[in-house]
């Protein structure tokens, strides 16, 4: 049977229900939080490369880069877990089942646990093998290798709080999510700053304090849900795996999570091509990565909020609302990608001198944001398209069009780049970001036909059935 949620703990716990309210300003107040969390991510994450890269060298920075794709690989199984239960919670959420609401909750944090312990274990093993297999180049290998083992170790702590952070979303509270990475991304600081400046451990330093800080939000985040801001009871007696919900996770969240495995596998095999291009590329090109993630970080934002904003209204049965947030998020996402495209082609070489002082780095860097700047809408309309969909619980066609993406892309970059099929200036590496550019516009395209002609609305309706 279900249970309402009460309207006093949702108010005490800084809960939102999307399902009430004008869309925008309802909108806004979920998504801003999120954008600011998505920030300091970015930063949480940048600066473990702008501290090796100033202290230590282009080498080293060189080095935290090359583990990249494959930390992005770790992190695709985390989002498998996490994204189901974003969906499932916040359509129980907004149909008020607080039982509903109690079992995702418990069972996604049990199933963190298991994932977080067989990716620390396979990971491990793996971490020399796949360096070899992405060509890592000599003189950066061990350092490389350094980092990449104690970003594993880490896994289980990130784990955490993206499943913590994932749940308080779902129940509508994107405030609490903020304020705990602030803190987070500040101790990062502080210890990339005391471990390589002050220490001189090198890139070890920078892995130690992201691990550290990974750790502590992990645990802070769990400690938030077992306590009863939310209306909800998450303690030692209840954590146990419920089947069916557990097949609804994973029903959603396993297309997903092979989404970001495919797009980070394949990313691997680019940054392949990339190391054939030495270190200096690499260092370059790590910097591109860092700078384009954070420039990507309002629409990843507004297509975490579309997600929640979906499941609630679907929940409640609200379609009109769905549809005019949908259509709202849209042309929010094309308004900034453009606006920070622009911004970004101007401020690329002053950008790309907060991770070094080099110039043939700062000079490749630049070459490849500049290609990049007018481009983000591609990408940025793909991004809430698939948040839009999946909150619905559709998963499929996301992960799809990331297979057509990635693959198209290997394909193009190893023309463009690697065979030299496109040479500007004697500059192969420039078709890695060519390449980017045309799958990003083919996958939008993907993306807006099964928006606009797809069944989409109609997988929720697989959740309810396996709920029953």
């Amino acid at each position: 049977m279900a249970e309402a949620v009460s309207g006093e703990k949702r108010n005490k716990s800084a809960q939102i229900d999307l399902t009430q309210g004008d869309v925008k300003s309802g909108f806004f107040k979920f998504m801003w939080p999120i954008i600011l969390g998505n920030i300091f991510t970015q930063i949480y994450n940048m600066v473990d490369s702008i501290v090796v890269g100033q202290f230590v060298g282009g080498k080293a920075l060189a080095a935290v880069g090359a583990c990249f794709s494959l930390t992005l690989m770790i992190y695709a199984f985390c989002i498998a877990v996490g994204s189901g239960a974003t969906v499932v919670i916040s359509q129980k959420f907004g149909a008020h089942d607080k039982e509903g609401v109690n079992k995702t909750a418990n069972t996604a944090l049990v199933l963190a646990l298991i994932v977080g312990a067989i990716l620390t274990v396979v990971f491990l093993i793996l971490a020399k093998p796949l360096l070899m297999l992405l060509r890592t180049p000599a003189n950066i290998f061990d350092d490389a290798l350094t980092y990449f083992t104690i970003i594993i170790i880490a896994t289980i702590g990130h784990l955490y709080y993206q499943m913590g952070s994932s749940i308080l979303r779902g129940l509508g509270d994107s405030v609490w999510p903020l304020g705990l990475l602030i803190f987070c991304s500040v101790f990062n600081i502080f210890g990339d700053i005391v471990l390589v400046a002050g220490l001189k451990m090198g890139v070890a330093g920078a892995a130690w304090a992201t691990l550290i800080a990974q750790l502590i939000s992990g645990i802070a985040v769990v400690i938030r849900l077992c306590g009863k801001k939310y209306g909800i009871t998450v303690n030692l007696k209840t954590l146990r795996v419920d089947g069916k919900t557990a097949a609804t996770m994973l029903r959603i969240g396993i297309p997903a999570g092979l989404q970001q495995f495919v797009m980070s596998a394949g990313s691997s095999v680019i940054q392949s091509f990339t190391n054939s291009f030495g270190s200096d590329v690499v260092a370059a090109q790590s910097t591109v990565i860092k700078i384009d993630g954070f420039i990507m970080l309002p629409m990843m934002a507004i297509s975490t909020a579309s997600q929640t904003f979906v499941g609630q209204n679907i929940g409640a049965g609200k379609m009109d609302r769905v549809k005019e947030g949908s259509r709202f998020s849209i042309s929010l996402t094309i308004i900034i990608s453009l606006a920070l495209g622009i911004l970004l082609m101007i401020i690329a070489p002053y950008a790309v001198r907060l991770f070094t002082s080099e110039e043939a780095i700062i000079y490749i860097g630049t070459v490849g944001l500049r290609t990049l700047g007018l481009f983000y809408a591609f990408m940025g309309v793909s991004q809430t398209l698939t948040g839009i969909v999946r909150g619905a619980g559709a998963s499929t066609m996301p992960m799809l069009a990331s297979l057509i993406n990635i693959c198209l892309r290997i394909l193009l970059a190893y023309l463009f780049a690697i065979k030299g099929v496109i040479n500007i200036n004697n500059e192969l590496y420039r078709g890695l970001w060519i390449a980017m550019i045309i799958c990003n516009c083919i996958n939008m395209i993907i993306m807006l036909v099964y928006y606009f002609k797809g069944n989409w609305r109609s997988a929720s309706k697989k959740i309810v059935q396996n709920q029953s």
